[in-house]
């Protein structure tokens, strides 16, 4: 599943809820429980709806868009991880052909202009030239190095975070849709 299916998928979950919500009379509890991150009170509010079969169907479509957005969490740290890589590796490729060309260039602009000591000046302003392109890539090569760490550390903590408190409902209350005794 890619992350844009996820995405899909989680709208589609999130919209099924907040109608089975409304149809309940629960949008107001369960709006202030979310505002207050009372996940015991989002609970509560889901238990007091007395319509059995809406109840179980809050609680599985609660508990299917819990395990979707663990497995979300699991596919953004994979993605970003691929992202340092691709960013690594791409460090590794050194451009030297833009190097050779521009002072190659610059050789060539410099005889056209000023003949031999045109050439000569283009050959070290070809020299410098090149030089200050190499650099302006490695640091466009280190910066996208780093921006791709920084979305692998966000993504890991989102991970972690999710994994604290992956569920609001326990499996047994998935499958009995009621308060453990």
């Amino acid at each position: 599943m890619g992350g844009d299916e996820a995405n899909r998928e989680m709208d589609e979950l999130s919209t099924l809820i907040s109608s089975l919500e409304t149809r309940a009379g629960i949008t107001e509890a369960v709006k202030q429980a979310r505002e207050a991150g009372a996940p015991d009170r989002l609970r509560a509010a889901y238990y007091s709806v007395a319509d059995a079969e809406l109840k179980r169907q809050l609680i599985t479509t609660t508990g299917k868009l819990d395990r979707l957005y663990l497995q979300k969490c699991d596919l953004d740290v994979s993605l970003a991880k691929e992202e340092v890589s691709k960013a690594i590796e791409k460090a590794k490729k050194q451009p030297w052909h833009l190097s050779v060309t521009s002072s190659i260039g610059a050789v060539i602009i410099g005889q056209w202009i000023l003949g031999l000591f045109g050439a000569i000046a283009g050959a070290i302003g070809g020299f410098y030239l090149g030089q200050w392109l190499l650099a302006s890539i490695k640091k466009e090569n280190a910066r996208e190095i780093e921006h791709a760490k920084h979305l692998l550390a966000l993504a890991q903590q989102r991970n972690e975070a999710s994994r604290v408190d992956p569920y609001l409902f326990s499996a047994e209350e998935l499958e009995a849709c009621e308060r453990p005794a």
